[in-house]
């Protein structure tokens, strides 16, 4: 089975989870940013993942999408979206993080995809521009009230991410 794992990752941790995948999914899996991903015609299976920033998928991802829509008309897919809330909530008569982040990506798809989810992500200070780090120096001091310091925090689990390939792979094996 060929698989393309189409990733928009602004720090490399959707790539990185992305490679994951490959490694659990095995086969012939072909995983690298929407950017320099090729048409999916020859691929039986597209997954699509992305980093969430400003509580949007990156735009690559959503383009990619847009770019190929008639050749994803036929194609198996899945969607996951890399960040650190993964749960959300509702609010006001509104879903506020969690599913809320890639649903509109999964709308946009020809099919709906056979599985879907939210994985963890990182906040790595050491790899964030000068935009990234100012907003979170602003949202740190929103929440304490003083100047903090941005803490590397991770959620990324290789464990999760193959649970998340078992799915996909279970899946696959039932006829649609």
């Amino acid at each position: 089975m060929k698989t393309l794992i189409v990733c928009a990752s602004k720090y490399d941790s959707t790539l990185e989870i992305g490679k994951w995948l490959a490694e659990r999914l095995g086969g012939d899996c072909l995983v690298d940013k929407a950017e320099s991903m090729p048409d999916p015609a020859d691929a039986d299976l597209v997954i699509l993942g992305s980093g969430i920033y400003n509580h949007h998928v990156l735009p690559s991802v959503q383009k990619y999408v847009n770019r190929f829509k008639d050749a994803l008309k036929g194609k198996k897919t899945v969607v996951f979206g890399v960040a650190m809330d993964t749960t959300g909530v509702f609010v006001q008569g509104k879903v506020h993080g969690g599913w809320g982040y890639i649903l509109p990506l999964i709308k946009s798809l020809p099919k709906p995809p056979i599985h879907a989810g939210l994985l963890g992500g990182e906040i790595n200070p050491d790899k964030l521009d000068a935009r990234d780090t100012e907003g979170l120096k602003r949202f740190y001091k929103m929440l304490y009230g003083q100047e903090t310091p941005i803490p590397y925090k991770t959620r990324m689990d290789k464990k999760k991410v193959w649970a998340f390939a078992e799915k996909i792979l279970e899946r696959l094996e039932r006829p649609f």
